[in-house]
C-alpha cells in the first residue's frame, strides 16, 4: 500500500491564483479551496436545504481576506464542468451563502482562446491572458470588491 503527495490545484487554478497574486497587496491573503462552513456562521435559521449545503464538504475557489482574516471578496474559478445543471445548482446554493454572508463573489472563466472574464451579477471585465489586454481593469476589479469590503482601520492611541 502507498500514498503519494498530489498537487494542491490544477493549472487553471494556478493560473488564477498566480493572477489573483498581482491584484492585491501584502494587506490581503489568498485561500484555497475554504470550506463554506469555515467562513460562513449560521446566525438564524436557514432553509434546510441551505443548511446541509452550508454544512457539506463545498468549498470556494479563492477567498481574499484581509490581514485579520476577514473575508473581503471570493472568486469561483469556472469551466464548462459548471455548465451541468446540478453545478448550476451548486453554484445558486453557493452565491445565495455568500451573499447572506455579505461577502462579495466574482467568477472567472477562461473562454476564446485564452480571454479571461471576470464576472458578477452586474459587471464584466475580458482580459486578453495573451496580449495582456485590459489587465489593469482587471486587477482593478479585484482591487475594489477588496477595498470595498475592508472595515476601517482603527488606531489604537497610547495615552
Amino acid at each position: 500500500m502507498s500514498v503519494i503527495a498530489k498537487k494542491l490545484v490544477n493549472s487553471y487554478e494556478a493560473r488564477m491564483l498566480e493572477f489573483l497574486h498581482t491584484c492585491v497587496d501584502n494587506n490581503y491573503k489568498i485561500h484555497t479551496q475554504v470550506g463554506l462552513s469555515q467562513m460562513c456562521e449560521q446566525v438564524s435559521n436557514l432553509d434546510w436545504e441551505l443548511k446541509k449545503f452550508l454544512f457539506s464538504p463545498s468549498a470556494v475557489d479563492a477567498l481574499i481576506t484581509d490581514l485579520n482574516y476577514n473575508p473581503c471578496l471570493v472568486v469561483e474559478f469556472q469551466s464548462q464542468y459548471h455548465d451541468s445543471p446540478e453545478a448550476k445548482k451548486r453554484d445558486r446554493k453557493k452565491a445565495t451563502l455568500l451573499e447572506l454572508a455579505k461577502v462579495p463573489l466574482i467568477y472567472s472563466r477562461v473562454k476564446d482562446s485564452g480571454l479571461l472574464y471576470l464576472f458578477s451579477h452586474d459587471e464584466e471585465v475580458v482580459f486578453n491572458l495573451f496580449t495582456g489586454q485590459n489587465r489593469e481593469n482587471a486587477q482593478g476589479l479585484i482591487r475594489q470588491y477588496c477595498r470595498e469590503s475592508v472595515a476601517p482601520q482603527f488606531q489604537l492611541i497610547a495615552w
